[in-house]
């Protein structure tokens, strides 16, 4: 019996080192990962009317917008999210069945048709994270600025002739896509099971939003939710990955 007692000190000791093991890899994975950020790549599908588009004053604005929706995200996550736009002008004209009436308050947005889902194979592109630009057909008019639809988390946009203005329209586009591109997000964080770690956008401005979160709606509410969370901690974006992008270290 006496012969046991050492072994039983040894056993012991391993059982604590086994415990703080067990224990320091448990805190490390709640802790935030160290400095980096979230890639992801999003495919911009455009359906325009006019057929020169690529190379009209609207294609160039085009252009400009997408550029500063990607800084946009990029800078006011600071330096946290890194989206990369590949946008695919397809010409064609868009069928009446390919719009979803949302009735007389909101009109039509266009959805992902048999005919979308076509293009985005042919084109090589993925939908999983995906927006359409479109110019609407006269009998397809639409009431909203963009729509983020929860079945294929893809968001319908059509290219309103606002848009193209120049200084002085209060909501451009890259503004649009930007809010509507937090859908997706918060969309891809509740989808993981982490619905506490970002706050829908259209929620930005109620009463029951929390204090960090700017209430004045638009372009600071949006600048306020790439930073902070439900909780008013910075938000988590590498538990999206990799389901919903790859997370870089710095």
């Amino acid at each position: 019996m006496r012969a046991c007692g050492p072994l039983r000190g040894v056993v012991v000791v391993l059982g604590l080192l086994a415990a703080c093991s067990v224990s320091t890899s448990a805190t490390a994975a709640a802790e935030p990962p160290g400095d980096g950020y979230l890639s992801r790549r999003v495919a911009i599908l455009v359906y325009p009317e006019d057929r020169d588009f690529e190379r009209s004053a609207r294609g160039l604005t085009l252009d400009r917008e997408i550029t500063l929706f990607e800084g946009y995200l990029w800078r006011h996550s600071l330096r946290h999210l890194a989206v990369e736009a590949r946008v695919t002008v397809v010409h064609r004209d868009l069928s009446s069945e390919e719009f979803r009436n949302y009735g007389e308050q909101f009109g039509y947005l266009l959805d992902l048709s048999p005919k979308i889902e076509s293009d985005i194979r042919e084109k090589g592109l993925s939908r999983d994270c995906l927006i359409l630009l479109y110019d609407s057909p006269a009998d397809r008019p639409s009431r909203l600025a963009g729509r983020t639809f929860f079945e294929g988390a893809h968001s319908s946009i059509p290219l309103r002739d606002s848009y193209f203005l120049e200084d002085g329209f209060y909501r451009p586009l890259h503004l649009v896509m930007a809010h509507e591109f937090l859908h997706q997000i918060d969309l891809a964080f509740s989808r993981l099971g982490h619905s506490a770690d970002f706050l829908d956008p259209d929620a930005a401005g109620s009463p029951e939003a929390p204090p960090c979160i700017d209430a004045g709606g638009g372009d600071l509410s949006l600048r306020s939710l790439l930073q902070f969370n439900r909780e008013c901690r910075p938000v988590r974006w590498d538990l999206l990955a990799p389901a919903f992008g790859t997370w870089v270290t710095r």
